[in-house]
């Protein structure tokens, strides 16, 4: 059974919605404020959280926040579910990495369609990656292999040995190719670190892995960092202090 948890600070309107996903088959959780979810989520690990934005203490958004934090709870889908429909109100939401915002009052049967088309392409997601990672585990030991990425929510096949450079951004990664092109996909930079072969990918930065072979230059600053440049892009990377060494001894400077 699909667990759902609600936060949501209007006992009247958590109840409602408790009714109402139980009704449709969903286990399902609630609190009754930020903090409260925050810990329960964790405990819990529910499929889905539709959490209210205007809440005393802990806001929405913080919600939100705290759980990028976690490796874990980054991943759960999570909808808004409030009263502001303000154009700037549902950016904020997004660039947090919301997946969804609904606005109320809602119609229940949209509610419900709403949550399952969320869970369910979740679930496909998870599946296409969980079968992705398996062969990744298996199989990739050459530089020319391919990995399935979802970019648009299309499937992908990207060859390893045309990415760059790969770039961190919260709960999400960009990677950037030689044909110029880049693109962002639900991947965390760890998880890129553990299954790209070692010979040909380095980690030189907190937010960034880098292609050995396709380094132009790196220059030594006059702070004694260090920067690289990359072929076909524009973008200077640095090189933090904990990897330094590792580089200098990569390249013997």
């Amino acid at each position: 059974m699909r667990k759902i948890l609600i936060i949501e600070d209007n006992r009247s309107v958590r109840e409602n919605l408790i009714d109402l996903l139980e009704t449709n088959n969903f286990k399902v959780f609630s609190a009754s404020n930020g903090s409260e979810g925050i810990n329960l989520a964790a405990e819990i690990n529910p499929d889905l959280i539709l959490c209210d934005i205007m809440m005393p203490g802990i806001d929405g958004y913080e919600v939100k926040s705290k759980l990028l934090e976690d490796e874990h709870s980054s991943l759960i889908p999570f909808v808004y579910l409030t009263a502001k429909s303000e154009i700037s109100d549902i950016r904020k939401g997004m660039i947090l990495g919301a997946d969804d915002y609904i606005t109320k009052p809602f119609d229940n049967k949209d509610l419900v369609a709403s949550i399952n088309a969320r869970l369910n392409k979740s679930e496909k997601i998870a599946k296409m990656l969980g079968s992705t990672r398996l062969k990744e585990k298996n199989e990739i030991r050459n530089i020319k292999d391919r990995i399935l990425v979802t970019i648009n929510n299309q499937p992908k096949l990207l060859v390893i040995s045309d990415i760059i450079a790969i770039k961190a951004d919260a709960n999400y990664t960009w990677i950037y190719t030689v044909n110029e092109n880049k693109f962002i996909v639900r991947k965390l930079l760890k998880e890129w670190q553990e299954f790209l072969p070692e010979e040909d990918f380095l980690r030189v930065h907190q937010s960034y892995i880098i292609n050995l072979n396709y380094i132009k230059k790196i220059e030594k600053l006059s702070n004694r960092s260090y920067i690289i440049r990359m072929q076909n892009m524009k973008n200077l990377l640095p090189v933090s202090q904990r990897y330094t060494s590792i580089i200098k001894s990569k390249f013997s400077i």
